[in-house]
């Protein structure tokens, strides 16, 4: 599938331009923030990775084209689980809250020595 990507955030449109680079046309599926074949906020759920956004608009293209796509669309949700994304982010979270916590009690005992 080829995308287009018309964002009124520059943020936005930069961070779908990259995440998409080896899929982008100009006469491309829409993708946008505002109004489009597909909206980001609607279609597509911030925040994204490069990999869940793959998947959501790979799980919209098969749903707007089952019989294109070949695939049974009764169990989609379930085959696209992304158990690999969904552990990292937790351990990310895991870790950063971790690590803030740390960092907190050094910055406290520093100060309180003094």
């Amino acid at each position: 599938m080829k995308y287009k990507i018309s964002c009124k955030s520059l943020l936005l449109q930069k961070a779908l331009e990259e995440f998409l680079k080896d899929y982008l046309s100009d006469d491309g599926v829409v993708i946008s923030d505002e109004k489009g074949d597909i909206i980001i906020g609607k279609e597509i759920k911030k925040p994204f990775s490069k990999s869940q956004l793959l998947l959501q608009l790979e799980k919209l293209e098969s749903r707007k084209n089952p019989i294109k796509s070949g695939i049974d669309i009764s169990n989609f949700d379930d085959i696209l689980q992304d158990d690999n994304v969904e552990k990292f982010d937790e351990k990310l979270d895991k870790l950063i809250d971790e690590f803030s916590e740390k960092l907190k009690n050094l910055i406290k005992e520093h100060y309180g020595k003094k």
